[in-house]
């Protein structure tokens, strides 16, 4: 049997497949995948989804100030 390349789409359609009852992503992933990586992985996966969260963190800010702009608010970043 072949293996299946897991690429991020592909996780993500079988995590989102396999969700429990109570539609817990989170639980999900813990029992399923989490206890078969190693201490290195998962730093590395926190690293990365640390990273991701900025990103959107930093996207919502944008968003935010975009629209105080359009209606004629400055807005300044405090030092």
């Amino acid at each position: 049997m072949a293996k299946r390349k897991i690429t991020p789409g592909v996780l993500v359609h079988t995590l989102r497949e396999n969700q429990n009852n109570n539609k817990t992503l989170k639980a999900l992933f813990a029992s399923q995948f989490l206890g078969k990586l190693s201490v290195e992985e998962l730093e590395a996966l926190k690293k990365s989804i640390d990273k991701e969260l900025k990103k959107r963190e930093g996207r919502v800010i944008q968003e935010k100030i975009e629209f105080l702009e359009k209606y004629g608010f400055k807005v300044q970043k405090k030092s």
